[in-house]
């Protein structure tokens, strides 16, 4: 069964047990929530990693330019499936690209349904945050997120917007909804 769980040491092996996947994996959509964490694990900072997102869920020591945002691991039972990131705000460029969620699926996860319910999880995670609704977006090549986005939107409400171009590529932008 998939649940969300809040990023902890207690969970931090089964992250190890699909790092390699990552390392080498060459779909590189959506990567920011996993690659400090491999970082963190390749130079023995887990610790300072884990305390870094309790500080940004809190609005603490955040870099210029960020918002709060609540860090989540999805898990298969005690299997490490994905991580996803709820920003609590937009700030212009969040609103072209990125949005209030960030999704990243591990490869051997990919295409089993594991980003749409772990979106459909974060989305009740955001109404709990005050949210009522959330900008998803994602580059117009990753088919996968796209459907999972768009069928949420069917789903709860909301509607899709103009896609912006960041850096030469376009951005798909869909307003969903929190609740039904």
């Amino acid at each position: 069964m998939l649940k969300l769980v809040k990023p902890s040491k207690e969970y931090l092996n089964s992250f190890l047990q699909i790092i390699n996947d990552y390392k080498f994996d060459t779909n590189h959509f959506g990567r920011g929530g996993i690659d400090p964490l491999i970082k963190a694990i390749d130079e023995n900072k887990a610790d300072e990693y884990l305390k870094q997102l309790s500080d940004y869920e809190n609005a603490k020591n955040l870099p210029e330019g960020w918002v709060p945002e609540t860090r989540f691991w999805l898990l298969d039972d005690d299997n490490f499936v994905g991580s996803f990131s709820i920003r609590h705000a937009l700030t212009p460029h969040l609103e072209q690209i990125g949005g209030h969620i960030a999704a990243n699926i591990s490869p051997k996860y990919r295409g089993k349904y594991s980003s749409f319910i772990g979106i459909k999880l974060c989305l009740e995670e955001a109404h709990k945050l005050g949210l009522d609704r959330v900008l998803m977006t994602c580059d117009e090549k990753n088919s996968a997120s796209y459907r999972a986005i768009i069928g949420l939107m069917n789903m709860y409400g909301g509607k899709q917007i103009e896609d912006s171009v960041v850096d030469g590529h376009k951005e798909h932008r869909v307003w969903v909804n929190t609740s039904k």
